[in-house]
């Protein structure tokens, strides 16, 4: 008989973040064994009245060196200010580290 051994698992999710400024369709990959990220994925939006107005661009990070490295499509500054805060936020709920407050 053969031996059957699991070498690698992920969990892939999907989210929706919003603020005032910007909606964000995204998606994420943990590694299954150890909980830790490996790459983060989205698409930002202009919010228009809580809905999703225009496309700004995206984004992509991967875990390198215990840190995420991002790399962003090409933007306006003032819209790429606005995508870094909002992966301030999605970072933080990813990884846990979102106190709960808005």
């Amino acid at each position: 008989m053969g031996t059957f051994t699991i070498t690698s698992s992920t969990t892939n999710n999907s989210f929706s973040y919003e603020d005032t400024n910007v909606t964000v369709q995204g998606s994420y990959t943990l590694d299954a064994t150890t909980n830790t990220l490996q790459n983060v994925s989205g698409s930002a939006y202009k919010a228009q009245d809580g809905a999703q107005g225009d496309y700004i661009g995206n984004f992509n990070g991967y875990m390198r060196d215990g840190e995420i490295r991002y790399s962003i499509s090409e933007m306006s500054r003032r819209n790429a200010n606005l995508v870094w805060d909002a992966i301030d936020e999605i970072e933080a709920n990813i990884l846990g580290t979102n106190n709960g407050e808005e």
